[in-house]
């Protein structure tokens, strides 16, 4: 066997972050699993290798920035894990991972343990390569061990972890900026401190990808800054990409062979915003743009505020979900707003700003009709709700019980999740919900039992997922309904004891 010599800079992440994901949707259920669901499942359906070399977001970032700055196309490798013997060697001095859930501490993968039982698998393929990375390690013995992305924060307060994972160095927050300077010097065995604060750059200057992004992801801002204290984006003032560099990650894409684009923001419907005042007419020119671009199909998105959705009049979101969805054929976009709760009086005790200047006993009647404009204009909204929030009370947990309740025949769907600490201390468990959260995660699960299979099954045929493929997660998903009405009855039995 042919010895591999390595490069110097090898970047890669876990499966459920490379894996072949079609749609945005596609690769949020993946994440969402625990290992109560068999192995087999998770690498041959749920998150399969992919038919194209993709990398998550965050990677081609640092690869195009390493580019950009004195490395060559030689020098830098992005890889899937079960491609990693390949590229490590003698010469490899930096091994970059990307991490979404490093210890397990997200919002969602609390939740869905909570639920579920098990370990999250974002979480557990981590571990599982940080094993392979610290094998493959002895033909590296001058490599260092970084790792960044958006699970990162994680690990900034879990040294023990990080020295059991044999991570060498923790990189918080974007690195456009300084990724080069840092790679040079882990090169160069310069001294270094564990945690590297990342060097952002401005909007302008974040420099355009160079290979196919995971689900088609393409960045349109960075940033929130309405300051919500239970959301790190919330702390980070929203910058906006240029179109240019936009459409540039957008051809990109589709000239790897991405049949859907993902719009990647804090919140779409503000792109283009002065502080948090959308500008409906800078998005509808983009997407505009981005629907122009021979090959593209799908567009799919991510995250939208709720008072953003009111500043937009109902023609204007109707011609964003037509620019959205093109001819695909898609009937059900989805859009996910954090409603959080019902209760304004308990959401201003965690940044008012998000209530837009709505008054706090309005705002779970405004939140609703906002969503039912979206339904109007023909999206399926995805609402999602924070529950064990600091300072919240029985009372607010059935005020938003009886606000779901509200809407249950609307075509929406709701995900309650648990809160999560952003400090890295202890979030909430299973232990922490009453008879009251249980009931709520049974009234928006029943809606949701009904509305996701159509909303799954629609986006996967728009972006071309295979007939057989399709049927299987189908399959897959009403066993799911089954065992989880089960799992929310006898975890409401049980908090009732």
């Amino acid at each position: 066997m042919t010895a591999v010599s390595g490069k110097p800079v090898v970047l890669t992440a876990d499966r459920t972050l490379m894996a072949d994901h079609r749609t945005l949707f596609g690769g949020m259920i993946a994440a969402s699993q625990t290992t109560t669901t068999p192995r087999p499942l998770m690498d041959h359906l749920l998150a399969p290798r992919s038919r194209l070399s993709v990398a998550p977001l965050g990677l081609r970032r640092v690869e195009a920035a390493l580019l950009c700055d004195g490395f060559s196309d030689g020098d830098v490798a992005v890889v899937e894990p079960e491609r990693l013997a390949e590229v490590i060697g003698p010469e490899t001095r930096v091994i970059g991972v990307s991490a979404g859930e490093a210890c397990g501490l997200g919002m969602n993968s609390t939740t869905m343990t909570a639920i579920a039982g098990g370990e999250i698998y974002p979480r557990a393929l981590v571990l599982e390569l940080m094993r392979e990375i610290g094998r493959l390690r002895e033909r590296a013995p001058d490599a260092r061990v970084v790792l960044g992305g958006p699970g990162a924060w994680q690990l900034v307060a879990n040294d023990a972890l990080r020295v059991e994972l044999g991570v060498d160095h923790v990189v918080h927050g974007p690195v456009e900026g300084n990724v080069a300077g840092l790679m040079h010097a882990m090169a160069a065995e310069d001294d270094l401190p564990v945690l590297l604060e990342g060097g952002a750059v401005d909007a302008a200057s974040i420099p355009a990808i160079r290979g196919a992004s995971a689900m088609g992801a393409v960045e349109l801002s960075r940033g929130c800054g309405l300051g919500c204290t239970y959301c790190v984006m919330g702390r980070e003032a929203m910058r906006h990409l240029p179109e240019e560099t936009i459409l540039a990650d957008v051809r990109t894409n589709i000239a790897a062979g991405m049949r859907g684009i993902a719009a990647i923001s804090e919140d779409l419907l503000r792109y283009g915003c002065t502080g948090s005042k959308p500008h409906p007419e800078r998005l509808i020119a983009l997407l505009r743009q981005m629907r122009e671009i021979p090959g593209a199909g799908l567009i799919q998105t991510d995250h939208a505020n709720i008072i953003s959705v009111a500043a937009y009049s109902d023609a204007e979101l109707a011609q964003v979900r037509e620019l959205m969805v093109g001819e695909t054929g898609c009937r059900h976009p989805w859009m996910n707003l954090g409603v959080e709760s019902a209760c304004g009086q308990l959401l201003a005790q965690s940044g008012s700003a998000k209530l837009g200047g709505t008054a706090p006993a309005e705002w779970g009647e405004f939140a609703a009709e906002q969503l039912r404009r979206l339904v109007r204009a023909g999206f399926m909204p995805m609402a999602s709700l924070i529950m064990c929030l600091p300072g919240e009370t029985p009372e607010h947990v059935r005020a938003t019980l009886e606000w779901v309740k509200g809407l249950s025949r609307e075509p929406l769907t709701i995900f309650p999740v648990l809160y999560a600490p952003i400090d890295g201390s202890s979030p909430p468990t299973r232990a922490d919900l009453t008879r009251e959260h249980w009931r709520l995660i049974g009234a928006c699960y029943d809606i949701n039992f009904r509305e996701v299979p159509r909303m799954f099954r629609d986006g996967q045929a728009a972006v071309g997922v295979p007939w057989a493929r399709r049927m299987a997660l189908q399959l897959l998903g009403y066993g799911q309904v089954g065992l989880w009405s089960a799992l929310f009855a006898w975890h409401g039995w049980r908090a009732a004891q």
